[in-house]
């Protein structure tokens, strides 16, 4: 992502008006959310960067997608920033918003790679391992399913992997009867 300390910079700035107003986890919420439909619709996200779509164009699609769906006051930050012709950053801003949040909330993002569904031993196994791998107070999961690992689960804490997978484990044994 391009002007990452751009967005950084607005970020803290809805951050504070988020202080202010009393509303910190409702806009973590809106980022989130924000920064899912730029993830999932990536025509968005270029005619949010088009210098050839005039800006009361770009505010009027904003308003229909998320009016209603998140506060108030979040919506006008994201048409103040339109209206500033700096719509090509809201996809970073909610990005750094999020990161700048979790920082101050004392949580880590963990995500959890498994070959399908989540039960409850495996989430508590993984909970456990996490908490050891990490000093913060607080874990987010991001689940992501991969079926070539087989089965168990990966965990990726920053630049920490943590593999319990099926796949690697077959790999080791392979290895192991190729040594000896």
């Amino acid at each position: 992502m391009k002007n990452l300390r751009v967005a950084n910079r607005y970020a803290k700035a809805l951050l504070g008006l988020a202080e202010e107003n009393n509303f910190q986890e409702q806009a973590f919420n809106d980022m989130k959310l924000a920064y899912q439909v730029f993830e999932i619709n990536k025509e968005l996200e270029v005619l949010l960067k088009s210098p050839i779509v005039r800006v009361s164009k770009k505010l009027t699609i904003l308003n229909t997608i998320f009016d209603g769906k998140i506060h108030p006051v979040t919506l006008r930050y994201m048409n103040l920033v339109t209206k500033k012709k700096r719509a090509s950053l809201l996809k970073g801003i909610a990005f750094e918003y999020l990161n700048i949040h979790r920082e101050r909330m004392d949580v880590e993002m963990v995500m959890l790679v498994t070959a399908g569904e989540i039960d409850d031993s495996l989430m508590s196994k993984a909970q456990n391992i996490a908490k050891t791998l990490t000093k913060r107070k607080y874990i987010e999961f991001e689940h992501v399913t991969d079926p070539s690992i087989l089965g168990g689960f990966i965990l990726r804490i920053g630049d920490i992997q943590y593999n319990a997978s099926i796949k690697r484990k077959l790999s080791m044994i392979k290895k192991q009867l190729l040594e000896n």
